[in-house]
């Protein structure tokens, strides 16, 4: 009887388990569904076209930034010179032009406070072809499903957003410098496919590489100016001689090689004034101080700067002489 009665109260122990499994996997497949369904539906808050993207502005903490689109070109607002990504300011028009959101919140008695939208940590205007311009404001993200609070411009309801679309916009203005072409590199030229390096100085020395041995160990130094570091991206020809001492009579480097496109062609690099350079902060030591030169590429209204021990390396070959062996070789 005690077997009995200990199987019927394991049984109903076994029943409940099975119960509460049973119910939990119910609640769990229902909860699925319905997040499924908030996953797969969107909510369409605007649908233009990239295209029609005629301005955009930005404003995420220290960074504001103005871009108009003029002549099938986007520009800087401040300076239409600066040589600005076309693709990364594409990409943004594409995000500003059709939004979706995944979510409407049921707001309530809450206020713009609670959703980060008081104090929005990206706040984005753009402006379409049609004369229409609309306000995208991203508060805080959503603990929960990961999606970030947002509000677009008349429409007074708060919105949950993909938390990526934020990250199409608020990159600051250096990281969206167009780098100028780096013409050796690009067109991946190596020292055997150079004929000669040819070094002038404004006092009048001249003196060309033309042996193997003295190409390669040369070009090492002059691949460095790579234009890897920029202090002004729009210098006029005043600038260019008075500024930085750059112009036709300045010391300069001429690479003569073959390209696979174009046969024999030429890139020339003039070297500018020497200047000190100034510590980044009061924790560099003078040890780290010294001193570079300004230098930009042949018809480049951007200048460079490269440390003085590369210019010294690379002009210490005026008074480089072949080896014997090396030129009876090329005899």
């Amino acid at each position: 009887m005690r077997k009995t009665g200990k199987s019927i109260l394991t049984l109903i122990i076994l029943l409940i388990l099975l119960g509460g499994l049973i119910a939990g996997y119910l609640i769990l497949k229902h909860f699925n569904s319905t997040q499924t369904k908030e996953e797969d539906s969107s909510i369409t808050l605007l649908d233009k076209t990239d295209k029609t993207v005629t301005a955009l502005r930005y404003s995420s903490g220290e960074t504001n930034l103005s871009f108009a689109y003029k002549n099938d070109v986007w520009e800087y607002a401040l300076d239409s010179h600066f040589p600005l990504q076309q693709n990364a300011l594409q990409n943004m028009a594409v995000a500003a032009s059709t939004v979706t959101a995944k979510i409407q919140v049921d707001a309530g008695d809450n206020t713009d406070e609670t959703y980060g939208l008081d104090t929005p940590s990206l706040t984005v205007e753009v402006t379409f072809s049609d004369g229409s311009a609309y306000t995208y404001t991203f508060g805080d993200i959503n603990d929960f499903n990961g999606y970030q609070y947002f509000t677009i411009s008349e429409n007074n309801a708060i919105y949950m957003v993909d938390a990526s679309m934020a990250k199409s916009f608020g990159s600051p203005l250096n990281t969206l410098y167009q780098a100028e072409t780096y013409v050796l590199r690009n067109q991946g030229v190596q020292a055997s496919d150079i004929t000669s390096i040819l070094l002038e100085t404004a006092a009048g020395t001249t003196k060309e590489i033309t042996d193997a041995s003295g190409i390669e160990a040369l070009f090492k130094h002059v691949d460095t100016l790579n234009l890897n570091s920029w202090v002004d991206y729009y210098a006029d020809a005043a600038e260019m001689q008075e500024t930085y001492g750059i112009h036709e009579g300045s010391d300069r480097i001429t690479v003569t090689y073959n390209s696979k496109d174009s046969g024999s062609s030429n890139y020339t690099v003039y070297i500018g004034n020497k200047f000190e350079r100034v510590a980044d902060d009061e924790t560099d030591s003078d040890e780290v101080a010294g001193f570079e030169y300004f230098y930009s590429p042949e018809g480049s209204s951007v200048v460079y700067t490269t440390d003085e021990d590369t210019v010294n390396a690379i002009f210490a070959y005026l008074t480089y002489t072949p080896d014997s062996s090396d030129t009876t070789e090329e005899a």
